[in-house]
Formats: structure tokens, sequence, C-alpha cells
């Protein structure tokens, strides 16, 4: 036997409309939406280093797994883990290139310029690396 439900009447159903379907609210939405573009595209020059040193670490990654091999150094030896600016003149030592090389010191030279507060110094030397290691 089905158990009987009650249901009151003013539990029915009704159709509300969203909100933001309003005319008014459209123009709202979108000014807004135009508002928070420019935030999206300006990313600080802080933010813009660490996808470009992973990038590097990538390249200098695929490299080093089609590339010569070079024999352990005393750091490697003692468990140091390598440092990117060291691996980068590994490679540029076995003939790999100096680009990893380059692009290394221009992201030195961006930090140092973000350290001293110098966003647009630091800028040039992020799209110096940016554009040598082949991204836009």
């Amino acid at each position: 036997m089905k158990p009987f439900i009650v249901k009151p009447v003013f539990m029915k159903p009704m159709f509300v409309k969203p909100m933001f379907t309003k005319p008014v609210f459209l123009p709202l939405a979108a000014a807004l939406m135009l508002a928070a573009t420019p935030a999206a595209f300006a990313a600080s020059c802080g933010e813009q280093l660490v996808p470009t040193q992973a990038a590097l670490d990538s390249y200098i990654n695929a490299l080093a797994a089609k590339g010569p091999t070079a024999p352990e150094s005393s750091g490697a030896l003692l468990s140091h883990d390598p440092t990117p600016e060291g691996l980068a003149q590994t490679e540029a030592a076995i003939g790999d290139g100096t680009r990893p090389l380059v692009v290394q010191e221009a992201l030195d030279k961006a930090r140092a310029a973000l350290a001293t507060g110098d966003e647009a110094r630091c800028l040039d030397y992020l799209a110096k690396a940016r554009s040598t290691l082949g991204l836009k």
C-alpha cells in the first residue's frame, strides 16, 4: 500500500524569473566584465616569472634527455640539488648551446629588478628571456 502524502496548496511550484535576465542588468553585467578584462591580461612581472622559469626548466630537461651526458659534479656526489643556473651552465658546457644560460641570466636580472621595485626593468628582462626561449 502506498503512503498518502498531503501537499499543501502553498507549495505549488511557481515560475520565478532570474534577476539577471532583465534588460536593466545586462548592460551592468557587460560593463563589469569589460572592466575586469584588462586586469586579466596585465599580469605583474612576479606572476610571469614562475611560468617562464617552468618553461626554461622544461626546455633544459628536454635538452638533457636528448643530448650527451656529463660526469657528475662534486655537488651531485654530495646529494646537492642542482640550481637552474648550474644546469644551464652544464648544458652550455657539453655543447647544447647557450640559450638556457642566456634565459636564466635574464630571469635572474628580472628577479633582481623586481626586488628593487623596478617593475618596468623586470618586464624588460622577462621579455628578453621569453623571446629567447621562443615564448610570446
